[in-house]
């Protein structure tokens, strides 16, 4: 990829030895002729091609014409030397050493060395493209600093990499809401659907019972396990999404977590300000799910929960047991909770050893609107 890129910046600097004359001239005599239009055009197309830079419309003017003229001017002048040396001393020397053999000289004023005509060659050759390689990459800077002065200017490189870190992530946060859905069904059907079958039963019997006793027996039954119902479908909408989240922030949330969870958990620090709805949501799930882990593998007697803001930058979510340690980071429960916090941008970092219970941080960019405003402020 490199050897690639450099190739294209050094044969975009030999180009720019044969634009710099047209452009030097149609930015002293007429930019908006015919003629400069078409040394512009060319221009662009050796900064794409061989630099990376994509203009997105450079205009015809005399700076833009002459400074990068100018750049194109002084880097062919050592770019050419080093490259007829390369090819003038380098082949040369290997020519002789693969085929007549024998030494170079190198003489100086006050005396004269000899080396191997083949170390010679080599030596000489990778310092001439070392030499011309560096000289292209100051090239491509000088054009990127003029070209930025007058438009806007894009490095393909990284938008590729951009691109394809977005749709790792759109693949990710797929993944996570057909994780969620399937945890939903699951619970539904394991718990909810089973409750309802049940209760069915249970109104079935009492329509059919003829021992009036019986039947208020049945029924009072029914009313019970109709509550249970209600709370069980309850705390299946909680986990779904909490709606205390939206209202009271994260904190409560977190507490309910504290109080509901069969290990006991400490919360170390969790701000009293408010949070971006999206940093908030994710913040939840992952402390969520890093409890219900800690619960049914850890075999942990203490969890600690600590929520911290980053320079009002960043959210920074560190869940810790005293378990057996040894998490995957791969495994199932903890790649749901990168993918979900990659979709904001954000990271996971396990450190699970063998005995030494576990700590997973999660980073969670608040992004450029997200400022953490006080419960005060929120008040007023």
């Amino acid at each position: 990829m490199f050897a690639a890129r450099w190739t294209r910046a050094v044969l975009a600097v030999v180009w720019g030895g044969l634009l710099c004359l047209p452009l030097l001239i149609a930015s002293v005599f007429s930019p908006t002729s015919r003629v400069a239009a078409r040394a512009r055009g060319w221009e662009l197309a050796r900064h794409s091609r061989g630099f990376g830079l994509v203009l997105s419309d450079a205009p015809m003017k005399r700076r833009f014409l002459l400074g990068n003229g100018l750049v194109a001017g002084i880097a062919i002048i050592p770019t050419a030397n080093l490259l007829g040396g390369f090819f003038v001393v380098t082949l040369g020397s290997l020519f002789q050493g693969f085929f007549i053999g024998g030494a170079v000289n190198i003489g100086f004023d006050m005396w004269s060395i000899s080396q191997p005509t083949l170390f010679v060659g080599v030596l000489y050759g990778a310092a001439n493209i070392i030499g011309a390689i560096a000289l292209a990459e100051a090239a491509s800077w000088a054009h990127s600093r003029i070209d930025a002065h007058f438009v806007e200017v894009e490095r393909p490189f990284a938008v590729y990499t951009r691109i394809s870190e977005l749709l790792t992530t759109r693949r990710g946060v797929v993944l996570a809401i057909d994780e969620e859905r399937r945890r939903i069904e699951r619970d539904l059907h394991d718990g909810v659907q089973q409750n309802v079958v049940s209760l069915s039963v249970l109104i079935a019997r009492a329509r059919r019972a003829s021992d009036p006793a019986k039947t208020e027996s049945l029924l009072d039954d029914a009313l019970v396990q109709s509550q249970d119902l209600i709370d069980e479908m309850r705390e299946v909408a909680w986990q779904v999404y909490p709606t205390a989240l939206d209202e009271h922030g994260l904190r409560p949330v977190l507490e309910r977590i504290a109080d509901r969870s069969p290990v006991p958990l400490t919360l170390e620090t969790v701000p009293e300000g408010r949070f971006p709805p999206a940093v908030e949501s994710a913040a939840y799930f992952v402390v969520r799910e890093a409890v219900t882990n800690v619960v049914k593998h850890a075999e942990a007697d203490a969890i600690t929960v600590s929520i911290v803001a980053e320079s009002q930058t960043a959210m920074i979510a560190t869940i810790t047991d005293d378990g057996i340690g040894g998490a995957d980071a791969h495994g199932g429960g903890l790649q749901g909770l990168v993918r979900r916090v990659g979709a904001l941008d954000g990271s996971i970092d396990v450190d699970s050893e063998e005995g030494t219970g576990t700590t997973v941080s999660a980073r969670i960019p608040l992004g450029t609107e997200a400022q953490i405003s006080s419960t005060k402020s929120e008040n007023s």
